[in-house]
């Protein structure tokens, strides 16, 4: 009986653990450029932008362009800093991104997270609280870090298989990601910060 017992414990703790993910071309991607629409929605409130992000290894840009001239956001960073340029000429820096948005936006968006979600893949800094894989062993939902992701459709872009709208929601935040082109690129930043509009 006592071996009984041991047996059902080592069975079911071993089921209570994903199996890793097998991996993706997409886990090798590490340069890229995308175009889409971004639109974020709270019990209160509600806002939508335009988003462009160029990502070259730990460097990136991500510029969020609002509707109807309220101007756009430009987001530089690494793995060393983060600096953010505003229409109004501000800028701010901190060390960490998420903690900027929200010090500087007061909208908790997970972009470090992004960089492996916008691929269709986990954070590798957390382990996924459970996930599911659609008909062709792409990841259809996913949660991690308190937000439930769920992938509606996957683009090619030369054999890599991407995200092109993504659902992002927690108990405060609905993020929804739309997008319209992807390109993958080994060139570098621009030397240059890209110029904010007002």
């Amino acid at each position: 009986m006592k071996r009984f017992f041991l047996l059902a414990l080592l069975l079911f703790s071993g089921c209570a653990q994903l199996p890793p993910l097998p991996p993706t071309p997409a886990n090798q991607l590490e340069s890229w450029r995308l175009n889409g629409r971004l639109a974020i929605s709270t019990q209160d409130d509600s806002w939508t932008a335009n988003v462009y992000w160029q990502q070259n290894g730990p460097a990136y840009q991500l510029r969020l362009n609002m509707p109807l001239g309220q101007g756009a956001l430009l987001l530089e960073g690494n793995d060393k800093e983060v600096v953010m340029r505003t229409a109004n000429n501000e800028t701010f820096t901190a060390p960490d991104a998420d903690a900027l948005v929200a010090k500087v936006l007061n909208v908790a968006i997970p972009v470090t997270n992004l960089h492996f979600w916008i691929r269709g893949i986990p954070t590798t800094k957390s382990a996924p609280g459970g996930y599911t894989l659609n008909e062709v062993g792409q990841l259809q939902s996913l949660q991690q870090d308190g937000w439930e992701i769920v992938f509606q459709r996957y683009v090619n872009v030369h054999g890599i298989h991407l995200p092109k709208k993504i659902i992002l929601e927690n108990n405060s935040f609905k993020v929804k990601i739309v997008i319209s082109q992807w390109n993958i690129t080994n060139s570098k930043l621009p030397s240059k910060p890209l110029r904010v509009q007002r």
